[in-house]
């Protein structure tokens, strides 16, 4: 599920040097000021790197926007893939969806920054290969509820509509500014669990 578009700055390639220095300035930039009222002269400006140099790295402003989306939705989906590999019960895999979720989350605020409110700026056909990418996350919470209402785990509604419900709740916890270590983190996880839990749940969960 990974996007092939502007294949000359595919998400997946390693930052180095310059290059990295670049999409860090750009991370930073999009997130405070956003997209659209950043320019590559500014980005210039601001990392001391001049435009030549810059597009040497990044043929527009759209590839560098496309890579900080991308490399994030492909965190995202690679997560959610090796999750549901796993041989462990629904109501498990749920919590261990939820707390690598918020890990994701919080190992780069700035840059989830940009992945959640900048990409709408993306044009095609990127626009839509990043809309499938979201649509597959939100299936892959759906799938979970949809299993554990047919396992009797969790009661009856709409699991896509839960799957979202679930992740717009998560990705409001990123706009705290507290500083959240991997303890912090899992307990944040297993709060946000045990929340949902008592709303679908059909008997009291428990957790090994």
């Amino acid at each position: 599920m990974k996007s092939d578009t502007l294949a000359a700055t595919p998400a997946s390639a390693p930052h180095s040097g310059r290059r990295a220095l670049i999409a860090s300035f750009a991370t930073e930039l999009f997130h405070r000021k956003g997209y659209a009222a950043t320019s590559m002269r500014e980005l210039a400006s601001v990392s001391g790197i001049e435009a030549p140099s810059l597009y040497n790295h990044f043929s527009s402003k759209e590839t560098l926007l496309h890579e900080i989306c991308f490399g994030m939705a492909d965190a995202f989906v690679s997560t959610a893939q090796r999750i549901a590999a796993m041989d462990l019960p629904v109501e498990n895999r749920l919590a261990r969806a939820i707390e690598e979720h918020l890990r994701l989350l919080f190992s780069d605020r700035e840059a989830v920054g940009v992945f959640v409110n900048e990409w709408r700026h993306l044009s095609e056909p990127s626009l839509q290969t990043f809309k499938s990418l979201r649509s597959d996350y939100e299936q892959f919470f759906a799938g979970l509820f949809q299993e554990g209402m047919q396992q009797g785990v969790f009661t009856q509604g709409d699991p896509l509509w839960l799957g979202r419900q679930l992740l717009l709740l998560m990705n409001g916890s990123v706009h705290s500014t507290a500083p959240l270590d991997e303890d912090a983190i899992a307990q944040l996880g297993q709060r946000f669990f045990n929340l949902w839990m008592g709303g679908v749940a059909s008997r009291p969960a428990q957790i090994s």
